[in-house]
């Protein structure tokens, strides 16, 4: 028996999304060996940072998702029937998977965006943010663990209790994350449209924020739309419709993904510019000089450096300029 087309779109997307995982450990593992990669506390590179966890969440949860709703329909295109336990399991794994999938775009945005946020918003809705931020996960729990409740107990009138708790808080703390992001999103245009006259690239943190606003509002309006549509067609979601919303939040982890890398290329571009420029007015040999001792101070003091090295870089460009 041939499986059906939503079965087929489902298989497609997960395996899109085990090739995006494993791109972007790719990437980051790549990413260690450069000289603008995180340290640890032990003065070692590290890619276990707040920003690639919070992706790698992500990916794991959406992939996670995928396979149990890809899972549960290669079931019904087989007529193979999984019994209680485990068509419950399947369900707790998609339920958790998106929820979990929306803390790690939440908590990525917030970390990577915290100075447009300060620099927006008055600071007491600035710290109102952190604060909700940090425990929004939290706020998950008392949906899913009523799910996983409904999936335990055998009583017909405590699975009703169970699937109504889950339902009615599960909609309130999807109502709460959808004007979470409009507030990123307002944010993010606000910062976008106050700066349209300014000069960005006076600094590197200024050219940082306009690229991280850009990428987040775009992120933001796919997951606007994404939570949107749940929100509005709560009676009657349709099969298609979820699966339309779970390709829409992994489009938003690409978003990320690719926010991420920008913002590496133009760490890159910009030490490379430093480079060609030191080169001309002091020579590849002090030039090489000077990078080793970069590298031997990178190591013996990893937060001195990392805090440093590039205000470092910038203030070098500044200087060549003047020369």
């Amino acid at each position: 028996m041939p499986i059906s087309t939503y079965t087929s779109v489902s298989i497609v997307v997960t395996v899109l999304t085990v090739a995006h995982l494993a791109s972007f450990i790719v990437f980051v593992t790549c990413l260690s060996e450069k000289p603008t990669v995180t340290l640890s506390r032990r003065g070692r590179p590290t890619i276990a940072t707040s920003f690639n966890l919070s992706i790698f969440t992500m990916l794991i949860s959406l992939i996670i998702m995928f396979c149990a709703e890809t899972a549960a329909h290669l079931s019904l295109d087989f007529n193979v029937r999984f019994g209680k336990i485990i068509d419950g399991i399947l369900v707790m794994a998609r339920v958790i998977g998106f929820d979990m999938a929306e803390i790690g775009y939440i908590n990525y945005s917030y970390d990577r965006a915290k100075g447009i946020f300060d620099r927006t918003l008055p600071p007491g809705l600035a710290t109102g943010l952190c604060w909700v931020v940090k425990t929004l996960p939290l706020q998950f729990l008392p949906p899913v663990t009523a799910r996983a409740v409904s999936v335990c107990v055998s009583d017909p009138n405590q699975i009703a209790l169970s699937f109504m708790i889950s339902r009615w808080y599960g909609a309130a703390v999807a109502i709460f994350t959808f004007f979470l992001d409009m507030i990123f999103l307002v944010t993010f245009v606000v910062f976008l449209h106050s700066n349209i006259q300014c000069e960005l690239g006076s600094s590197i943190a200024d050219e940082s924020m306009a690229v991280v606003a850009q990428y987040g509002a775009v992120g933001s309006f796919v997951f606007l739309a994404t939570a949107g549509s749940l929100l509005a067609f709560a009676g009657w979601v349709k099969e298609w419709l979820r699966l339309l919303a779970y390709i829409m939040l992994s489009v938003v982890s690409v978003v990320l993904t690719a926010l991420k890398v920008h913002l590496h290329r133009d760490r890159e571009r910009r030490r490379s510019t430093a480079d060609a420029r030191l080169k001309n007015v002091l020579g590849s040999a002090e030039l090489r000089r000077i990078r080793s001792r970069e590298t031997l101070n990178r190591y013996e003091s990893p937060k001195v450096y990392s805090d440093a090295v590039f205000v470092g870089l910038n203030d070098t460009l500044k200087c060549l300029e003047a020369v």
